[in-house]
């Protein structure tokens, strides 16, 4: 790649790398060592920091896949980029009219600015146009045969039928000027070829009918550019060529017009893991539709970007239809497609080099636990559609505090999909980044060198015992050399990594979701559920990516009944007490897969129904399978030999050809005795089947030069078959160091004995010069007492100032050593003069300071009375509470020596307050203590209705006949305020009759709610008389019950002959299980009483089946309709 070009391409993706991993690595080389990038990953772009969403850039690159995707025209516009098959409007770039009143519209429209395969419709103003062809001036010309675009009596039509529109196209491959647009256009020339674009050509004749609106809204559905298959080594010629993501990563990276410019040596186009033909073919996989025949490709992308998109921007959004991911290792491209791997190295504490550096995210507001997929529905023309939610019931109930509410803690993300158009894809991406969002642990390690090998997005079990981790699988950010300080510099190789697991990326068929509908569905039967029938187990083997995986397929027969909604299947190993794992599908599906099973295991299962009303089925019988090793083991590889140089052993060898091979082992040992395990395993090495593989041992790996060592090869497919072992090959090495007395000082260039050469005490005094060690050559404090000679230091080796305080022993300045009035105030001390060191009679009035004498300076009781000025005793003076009674004078306290509100109840004597001290209105009600008002209190007629609180008379206020008929509103009265007694109705016998009647019965069981078994038969019977023929009535029937059936409520006006009552539920039938209160409400009329009867008879009857602890019956009869 050119210089200038590789800066931009660097440009380009430090952007797209610093906005998914907030770090910046490029390729760089030390003494020989690839240093790898970080990679930009499908999680981090649309999970990680950005948390569901794609950068600005990405958006930017790819929105017009959500708009409207209308032709439209502009002085200057990008040209459009456009994959797979997708709707595209475009840009009109040339526009006029012709004929009589410029009755014709001529409109040139470029689709794109390279060769793509076809325009499969045009559609305008939202209908899809049909067509039939012509050839015309050597063009094919489409003629619109809708009738929503014909029109026979136009006299400027097309043909016979009245087309009003057709068009040609041009898929950008041509080479010359379109023949019918040059032949409809004088403006058009020769030279018009439009080269390099595809476009439409369009010829309207003016309708006012028809197209009276103007003109109509365009777009087109197409099928995009043709790109390079390294499978093939040709450019696509199917769609799914066409539509696959990783060859359309491909394409964008080395296209020199609009695309990265990369050249052909940067591609990885390998089948191996990172080549963009291994990717491919994992896009390519099938996975299978929920109905369990219909299948699709695992990913596919289909839609449109323009010249000036931001390159990682249109990266980012095309790995986004394949959770993809890409990173450039040893100056080579790499892509990934979102899918689960089998870890070929493990990391143990014995690689180790430095503890363990783990960071997680415990913070569940950061993580999400349910998600909605926006994407591009091609079913619906293409038109921006948000697949269904998918919630996570785990990661809810693990964000949900206990004792709350799960519906409080739902958090949803948004992934948005502008390439992708299904929405069993757009499902399955979107819960690769819900779950991938949660992986939160992340680890920097600092391993071996042989780790270098390894590349962004392998997969590595990590055993570490003091993180509990045992094969924990963990994915590679990034692998970068490290170079550790110390006196021996060690390079090792620093690992990023993030915690992953294979889930991430399974779905099975019954993963899928729809809409369902909003109505009800209410049962107005029987409440029992017939189980599921005739469940089997079949095993089955799946490619998930590189990965081999086995499932369990689950089949059986729907009960016919409509009402069942949900099939539960459950699952565990033999070897489980209890079922713990279960999952649904949704109504109609008849079969599940439970996957990525273990080979070697027997796993039991059982299925039940749950029906609308949430009431589950019984479970089938549990069914068993045991899980057997799926295919054959590979073939051994070939070709095993050692080549020795010095310091190390280069070992070779040819990988079996078999498609399913996962990597080859290398196994070493000193003996050459053939080994039977994986207990002197040394390196696990992927590579592509019948390539040649290489791996170097020697001294960096802690072997011994002049050692024969003894190598061996088996290889491992990806359902953890080994093949035999080869033959044993053997080698050595010799050191690769130099001999001794090698190194003479001919051999020494001018400076090369630095510091770090020469060993330690190895600098003795007779190699010292005389006069070499200088002052400068002394270190600080270098020169200690030791080395001082006994008087050599003199008055003239002291600096002024140089003896401090510090210097002079305790003691050593005697008062000779003193001069006269050398003690002045500035050398004493503070608090250094006491009261031994002053002359008595010394001190008098004038060595006092002012204010000096303080109170503590005082002795008790020696300020008398005559030593206080007259007045000098103030307020301040006096102390808190040192004026008591014996203080004061008689009649010295007057009114105005009171303060405000200093008279409290505890001043005032009890019975003081007479009525004469009390002023007029100055008892309010809060100065009445409750219940202090007695009657004898009030005066007579003084309580007017305004006093009486309302609702405060009741009935025990108001005395016996008190209240007579004009105290009566009769307007306020129901028929429930007359007693039963009141016969005020005239019944069919001429009888008179109570305005209601009612009537109970209660049966109560056994408490015993699991064991409560009672007969069939008739229970609650109840007789109600007095009722007037053509009454209404309400009966409630209740009752705790288990597993009964056919329960009817009847009543009889002759107690022989008996009707179900009306308005309620009969044949009340409840599924087995735990016991449940019930309630049932019926409404009817009574009717056929004799002319003489007044009585009628209830009842319950159970006719098949009755489990119950309580039962009761209330009905109530309304005489007064």
């Amino acid at each position: 790649m050119a210089k200038p070009l590789k800066a931009a391409l660097t440009a380009a993706f430090i952007t797209f790398i610093v906005v998914a991993t907030g770090g910046i690595f490029f390729p760089a080389t030390l003494g020989g060592l690839a240093t790898v990038s970080a990679f930009v990953t499908f999680g981090t772009t649309l999970i990680g920091g950005l948390i569901g969403k794609m950068s600005s850039k990405g958006i930017n690159a790819s929105g017009g896949n959500f708009g409207t995707k209308l032709a439209t025209r502009a002085p200057i516009a990008p040209r459009q980029i456009v994959y797979g098959q997708c709707r595209v409007g475009g840009t009109i770039v040339h526009m006029e009219t012709s004929g009589v009143d410029n009755h014709k519209l001529h409109i040139v429209i470029v689709i794109a600015g390279h060769e793509i395969e076809e325009v499969t419709q045009m559609r305008l103003n939202d209908i899809n146009c049909t067509t039939g062809t012509s050839t015309i001036s050597g063009s094919t010309v489409y003629t619109v045969t809708n009738t929503d675009f014909r029109n026979a009596l136009n006299e400027n039509k097309f043909d016979g039928d009245g087309a009003l529109i057709r068009y040609t196209f041009q898929d950008g491959s041509q080479t010359a000027v379109d023949g019918y647009m040059n032949a409809q256009l004088s403006s058009m020339g020769a030279s018009d070829k439009f080269l390099g674009m595809a476009y439409v050509y369009i010829e309207m004749i003016y309708d006012s009918e028809k197209l009276g609106g103007g003109i109509p809204a365009t777009s087109f559905k197409v099928k995009g550019k043709n790109v390079y298959d390294p499978r093939t080594s040709a450019v696509a010629s199917s769609d799914l060529q066409r539509s696959n993501p990783a060859l359309i990563v491909r394409d964008f990276l080395t296209n020199t017009q609009y695309g990265l410019k990369a050249e052909t040596s940067e591609i990885n186009d390998t089948t191996n893991a990172g080549g963009f033909a291994s990717a491919a073919n994992t896009c390519d996989q099938n996975v299978t539709l929920a109905d369990g025949s219909t299948t699709e490709r695992r990913y596919t992308a289909n839609g449109f970007t323009n010249f000036s998109a931001n390159g990682g921007g249109v990266i980012e959004s095309i790995l986004s239809s394949m959770a993809g991911k890409m990173t450039y290792v040893n100056g080579q491209f790499n892509v990934f497609a979102g899918a689960s791997q089998s870890p070929s190295l493990t990391i143990t504490d014995d690689e180790l080099m430095t503890a363990v550096t783990i960071s997680t995210n415990t913070t569940t507001g950061n993580l999400f636990n349910s998600i909605k997929p926006i994407y591009v529905d091609a079913g619906l023309n293409y038109t921006s559609v948000d697949a269904e939610v998918y919630q996570d019931s785990t990661f809810l109930n693990a964000d949900t505090p206990s004792g709350e509410s799960t519906a409080n803690y739902v958090k949803r993300m948004e992934v948005q999909l502008p390439f992708t158009v299904t929405d069993t894809m757009a499902q399955r991406l979107g819960r690769i980044a819900l779950k991938s969002q949660r992986q939160t642990t992340t680890l920097s390690v600092l391993v071996s060198l042989k780790f270098m090998r390894c590349q962004p997005n392998d997969w590595v079990y990590l055993t570490n015992e003091r993180l509990g981790y045992n094969q924990k699988i963990f994915q590679i950010n990034t692998v970068n050399l490290d170079v550790q300080d110390g006196d021996t510099p060690i390079v090792a190789a620093r690992l990023e990594l993030t915690e992953i697991e294979a889930a991430v990326f399974n779905f099975a068929t019954n993963d899928y979701t729809t809409g369902q509908s909003e109505g009800s569905n209410v049962s107005t039967g029987s409440f029992a559920l017939t189980a599921p029938s005739n469940l089997g187990l079949t095993q089955q083997s799946n490619i998930d990516g590189t990965t081999s995986k086995v499932d369990i397929k689950v089949a059986w027969t729907n009960n016919s009944s409509d009402k069942v909604t949900l099939t539960e299947i459950a699952y565990k190993l033999s070897s489980d007490n209890t079922f713990t794992s279960d999952f649904t599908v949704g109504k109609g599906i008849d079969f599940a897969l439970i996957p990525n099973v273990v080979v070697g295991k027997i796993y039991n299962v059982k299925v039940r129904h749950i029906d609308v009303n949430g009431v589950a089925s019984a479970y089938t019988s549990v069914v068993n399978i045991t899980i057997a090793v799926a295919g054959s083991a590979p073939s051994t590889p070939t070709n095993l030999a050692v080549s020795s140089s010095k310091g190390q052993m280069l070992v070779q060898w040819t990988n079996p050809n078999n498609s399913d091979l996962r990597a080859v082992k290398v196994y070493r040992r000193t003996a050459n005795t053939n080994p039977t395990d994986d207990t002197h395993l040394v390196d696990t090495l992927s590579g592509e089947p019948n390539k040649i593989t290489t791996t170097v041992f020697g001294d960096q790996d802690g072997l011994t030069a002049g050692t024969t060592y003894y190598f061996w090869v088996r290889a491992i497919n990806h359902s953890g078959q080994h093949s035999g072992f080869s033959s044993s090959v053997n080698g050595n090495f010799s050191a690769a160091g130099v001999a001794d007395g090698a190194i003479t000082t001919l051999k020494l260039a001018a400076q090369a004995v630095t510091n770090a050469k020469i060993a330690v005490a190895a600098i003795q005094g007779a190699v010292i010069a005389a006069g070499a060690i200088t002052e400068a050559k002394l270190g600080t404090d270098a020169v200690t007492n030791a080395k001082l000679a006994d008087n050599a230091v003199q008055t003239a080796q002291i600096a002024a100032d140089a003896v401090s305080t510090a210097k002079i022993a305790d003691n050593a300045v005697t008062n000779a050593l003193i001069a006269t009035d050398a003690v002045n105030q500035d050398s004493i001390a503070a608090n250094a003069v006491t009261a031994t060191q002053i002359v008595a009679g010394t001190i008098t009035a004038s060595e006092i300071a002012t204010n000096a004498i303080t109170t503590a300076k005082i002795s008790a009781d020696a300020i008398t009375t005559a030593k206080i000025n007259a007045s000098a005793i103030t307020a301040t003076e006096i102390a808190t509470n040192a004026i008591t009674a014996n203080k004061i004078t008689a009649d010295a306290i007057t009114s105005d020596k009171i303060a405000a509100n200093a008279i409290t109840a505890a001043k005032i004597t009890a019975g003081a307050i007479v009525a004469g001290k009390l002023a007029a209105d100055s008892i309010v009600a809060n100065n009445i203590q409750a219940d202090a008002v007695t009657a004898d209190a009030i005066a007579a007629n003084s309580v007017v209705a305004a006093s009486i609180v309302s609702g405060s008379i009741t009935s025990t206020q108001i005395a016996a006949g008190t209240i007579n008929g004009d105290r009566i509103n009769v307007g306020t009265l129901a028929v429930e305020k007359f007693a039963n007694v009141s016969s005020t109705i005239i019944a069919h016998t001429g009888a008179t009759v109570p305005l209601d009647v009612f009537g109970s019965v209660t049966q109560r069981g056994s408490t015993n709610f699991t064991t409560q078994t009672q007969s069939t038969g008739t229970y609650l019977s109840l007789s109600i008389g007095s009722v007037r023929n053509g009454a209404k009535y309400r009966a409630i029937w209740s009752g705790v019950y288990g597993d009964c059936t056919n329960g009817v409520l009847e009543y009889s006006i002759d107690n022989s002959t008996f009707q179900q009552a009306a308005g309620g539920l009969q044949g009340v039938t409840m599924a087995a299980g735990t016991f449940r209160t019930y309630v049932f409400v019926y409404n009817g009329t009574i009717s056929g009483l004799a002319s003489n009867a007044t009585t009628v008879y209830w009842r319950v009857r159970w006719i098949t089946k009755l489990r119950s602890t309580y039962q009761s019956l209330y009905v109530f009869i309304d005489n007064t309709q």
